[in-house]
């Protein structure tokens, strides 16, 4: 592996994204891409949603970050337009199973996730070389603290593990048969409780954990990432089932698409810079 609707939804859901600014617009153009015609039929424009919440360099806030790059690169490949919401991330896989909006991104594979929507699919199996990313979850602990993963195994914990409402990793930590405080969604405030000694530890996507600390100088003075990696996975763009039946050549393209975007010398380039720098990507 390489790394570095049978109908559309109804337009009051579209308009009430639009009417609490979470939209943003990419058009296609050719700044450096070879962009495909779209097929007749195709829809022009389409919708995603992604998480509200900083996950460096992926995603920010400001909407700078690799994958709006990515989304952007994808629309002037495809000749497809996109617009992008971003909601918390509970509240927009909803919107993607019913049919709210035709994407949303990043997932990781969750096999109960099926009935949300769509992955890339080969042989059966949801397809890592169509992935947008590869990204991992660390642990997060009180400097001086006993707790610590060596890989294998979660010891000296003494309290519950903090994880993000709606998060992959929640399934990962009952499976560990862990306890676990799953009540927020920003990793702000699961790093807060912890510094506030009201958790044992935090599982949080590492870019997520980093980016809080280095961007709080409190929690960096008491706060450490600890060991290797809880879980390392791949993240998909996912869309959603009335989009794939309506348009199934259109979305094995988007997902190919994602694939060349992915391994393009511009995006490359970008991830290059941004993990070197520590700047977002616009």
């Amino acid at each position: 592996m390489r790394w570095d609707r049978a109908e559309r939804p109804g337009l009051a859901g579209r308009a009430s994204l639009m009417a609490a600014g979470l939209i943003s617009v990419f058009a296609p153009g050719s700044e450096g891409a070879r962009a495909q015609v779209p097929d007749a039929g195709s829809p022009g424009t389409l919708q995603l949603c992604a998480e509200d919440e900083n996950s460096y360099p992926w995603l920010l806030r400001d909407r700078s970050g690799l994958n709006m790059l990515m989304v952007r690169l994808l629309g002037q490949h495809l000749g497809l337009r996109f617009e992008v919401a971003l909601l918390p991330w509970r509240r927009c896989l909803l919107s993607l199973q019913e049919g709210g909006v035709d994407g949303a991104f990043k997932a990781s594979f969750q096999p109960e996730r099926l009935k949300v929507g769509r992955y890339p699919m080969r042989g059966g199996q949801v397809d890592a070389e169509r992935a947008m990313l590869e990204e991992s979850y660390h642990l997060y602990r009180l400097k001086g603290s006993a707790v610590s993963w060596d890989g294998q195994q979660l010891s000296q914990l003494d309290g519950a593990v903090g994880a993000q409402a709606g998060f992959s990793i929640v399934a990962w930590l009952r499976q560990q048969q862990l306890p676990i405080e799953a009540s927020a969604k920003a990793p702000d405030a699961i790093l807060g409780m912890l510094q506030r000694r009201r958790l044992g530890a935090a599982a949080l996507q590492t870019s997520q954990g980093d980016y809080a600390l280095s961007r709080n100088p409190q929690f960096a003075a008491q706060i450490e990432r600890q060991g290797p990696p809880l879980v390392s996975k791949p993240y998909y763009l996912m869309l959603s089932h009335a989009f794939v039946r309506q348009h199934p050549a259109l979305a094995e393209r988007i997902w190919d698409g994602v694939a060349a975007v992915r391994e393009s010398a511009e995006y490359r380039q970008a991830l290059q810079q941004a993990l070197a720098s520590g700047t977002p990507t616009p």
